[in-house]
């Protein structure tokens, strides 16, 4: 079976886990600090707050920024439901504005039109590894009064124009899910920020609330355990090297697939690095090619399946918010295999069972 991605872990992050053991400080330790601090500072950055999950550092960042009732956020309609769980969660109101086709990313031409007296944040996802156009997006945020908060939390090593993720917006929220470029081989994550204050608020929200000891807001139990943050820390030493073979494996698969015409690869505009934490495709004949990959014992996967517009919890909330692009898209995405430790031989062998399919 060559699976869709793999959790790279090897004798290193045991090694890791071993030494906090032994340490016995389980929470609130050096392990988390040392990687808020490698963290930020690989993607250029000053501050980081380390969370258990991609998901609270939307949570957590939402609120550190004062948004809740009666804010709009505007987001894409495609990425996974924790980009507007957060916003909902967080007491706003989800407003989405539809996707560009090539990039899969939203379509900053449609995010003007969508903007309000209400809107209060913009969160750019910058999904499957390529990032937003920035620029365009920090353009509508000028003279009013928006946040920026990018979901980097499968962007890890992404860059744009020399800018890494999280060094435009006001918060970035990663995720180090085990499939993600970078993991702690669990459910973990991590804000950055340029902006202190917001860090220690997000730091004081995870911990129940918590300033210098003392209990000074509601808040919550959303800290990193040590043993994650660790295997975090070593896991980050190999990102750079990770991401630069799932570049290779993106270029091996936009080689061996380029002249096929019946199948779309993913986009890397020019000043744009992807980092490939997914391979996306796009085909007509999808549905066909995801079983015929599962016969050839290859993983493959729809992501996303769920519109977010289109959930029903969404939808009691905003109402029917159309996004024509996103469902034309959402038809016909695919994920072939990709990860930091798939050979390449694998990935040409996936590479010649489309070619087959499509010849067939």
């Amino acid at each position: 079976m060559i699976p869709r991605t793999t959790v790279d872990i090897g004798n290193e992050e045991l090694n890791a886990i071993t030494k906090v053991i032994e340490s016995g400080q389980f929470v609130k330790g050096e392990e988390a600090r040392k990687l808020e601090e490698e963290f930020a500072s690989f993607q250029n950055n000053k501050f980081g707050a380390t969370v258990n999950s991609g998901t609270s550092a939307l949570h957590l960042s939402l609120l550190a920024l004062d948004i809740g009732k009666g804010d709009e956020v505007i987001l894409p309609p495609n990425t996974f439901a924790a980009t507007v769980n957060s916003v909902i969660l967080a007491g706003a109101k989800p407003v989405f504005a539809d996707i560009n086709p090539n990039t899969f990313n939203i379509d900053e031409g449609k995010i003007e039109e969508k903007i309000t007296q209400k809107t209060k944040c913009i969160i750019p996802v910058h999904l499957y590894g390529l990032m937003c156009d920035m620029s365009a997006i920090k353009d509508f945020t000028q003279d009013k009064e928006i946040y920026i908060l990018e979901d980097a939390c499968q962007a890890h090593g992404a860059e744009y124009f020399g800018k890494k993720a999280g060094e435009i917006g006001d918060l970035a929220a990663f995720s180090f899910f085990p499939t993600k470029n970078a993991t702690v081989a669990g459910d973990g994550g991590i804000v950055i920020s340029n902006n202190e204050n917001l860090i220690d608020k997000i730091k004081s929200l995870r911990d129940h609330g918590r300033i210098q000891g003392e209990h000074k807001i509601a808040g919550f139990n959303n800290r990193l355990s040590e043993i994650l943050a660790a295997i975090g820390r070593v896991h980050l030493r190999k990102l750079a090297d990770f991401n630069e073979h799932r570049r290779n494996i993106a270029s091996t698969y936009n080689e061996i697939l380029k002249e096929v015409k019946q199948i779309s690869l993913p986009a890397e505009p020019s000043g744009y690095k992807h980092v490939y934490h997914l391979f996306t495709t796009k085909t007509e004949k999808r549905d066909q090619l995801k079983t015929y990959l599962k016969e050839a014992n290859i993983g493959s996967k729809i992501m996303y399946e769920e519109r977010l517009n289109e959930l029903n919890y969404v939808k009691e909330i905003i109402g029917i918010q159309e996004m024509p692009i996103n469902d034309d898209v959402n038809k016909r995405i695919l994920s072939l295999p990709i990860s930091g430790s798939l050979n390449i031989e694998k990935i040409e062998y996936v590479a010649n069972k489309v070619i087959e399919f499509f010849n067939e």
